[in-house]
């Protein structure tokens, strides 16, 4: 494994020596939170401007019928999300966020071993959280969700005891953040809304490395005009069109796939 893991390290940093630059990226996902939300961060956080693509309650059309055929002619595994620079199409969540790591300058080579694990932990920790808010395992209605979503803080509990361990401080990694911070940082904001409308205690209580790490990121000056944001203020944080809970209000509307260009 470690073999696999040098080995694709250093592919990617050959890839990506060449130029740390970005050609007018392009970033497509649904018009949720999700597993974008890292990346849009990522984004903001190094200033760079980026157009995002978010396909809503349109997105049969705009995207199974519009941008997917056209892109999986570029990339056979096409899926969302998506990453667009210049002629290089990426997909496949950890990829992309390992690739904006490596071309926005965030993740250091030193840290790439440490910061991948902090990439799969999280990953998994959202995957079992996506066995709650969806109808598509055990929990079928949103009357079965409460019930379902305090059994997931048992699972989510073990999750996060892994990377409270993990983490070096301030960050997973260290310092400054990672990749994997990105990510960690909108499972624990996630957790913490889920619990407030749960009216339980908030979990990162329990976890106090991870809780400087959250507060950490949002005191960083670079993601305040992302906190600001639409993305991160107004967007569902799972498919509006299936999920038991969006984190947004009884008058929450999904609306339709929007394209717009960003500047941080």
């Amino acid at each position: 494994i470690f073999r696999c893991l040098e080995f694709t390290s250093k592919v990617m940093g050959s890839m990506l020596s060449s130029s740390n630059t970005m050609q007018n990226p392009v970033l497509g996902y649904h018009k949720i939170r999700g597993l974008a939300a890292a990346l849009r961060m990522m984004f903001f956080y190094k200033g760079q401007p980026f157009t995002n693509v978010a396909f809503g309650s349109d997105m049969k059309e705009m995207w199974f019928g519009g941008k997917k055929p056209g892109l999986v002619q570029k990339n056979s595994l096409m899926n969302l999300p998506y990453i667009i620079d210049g002629d290089t199409t990426i997909t496949q969540s950890n990829t992309c966020l390992l690739y904006l790591g490596k071309k926005l300058g965030i993740d250091t080579e030193e840290a790439f071993f440490h910061n991948h694990a902090v990439l799969d932990q999280t990953m998994d920790l959202r995957n079992d959280l996506m066995k709650v808010v969806y109808p598509f395992g055990s929990v079928k209605t949103k009357d079965e969700f409460p019930a379902a979503a305090n059994k997931h803080m048992e699972s989510a509990t073990a999750h996060f005891t892994k990377l409270e361990g993990f983490c070096k401080g301030p960050y997973m990694c260290g310092s400054a953040p990672q990749s994997g911070d990105f990510h960690v940082f909108e499972m624990l904001d996630q957790h913490s809304i889920m619990c407030t409308s749960l009216g339980l205690p908030c979990i990162m209580e329990s976890f106090p490395a991870l809780k400087v790490l959250h507060a950490s990121m949002k005191a960083e000056p670079a993601l305040a005009k992302y906190y600001e944001s639409d993305m991160y203020v107004k967007y569902a944080h799972n498919n509006g069109l299936f999920t038991h809970f969006t984190g947004q209000g009884d008058d929450f509307v999904y609306g339709p796939t929007v394209e717009e260009l960003i500047q941080p």
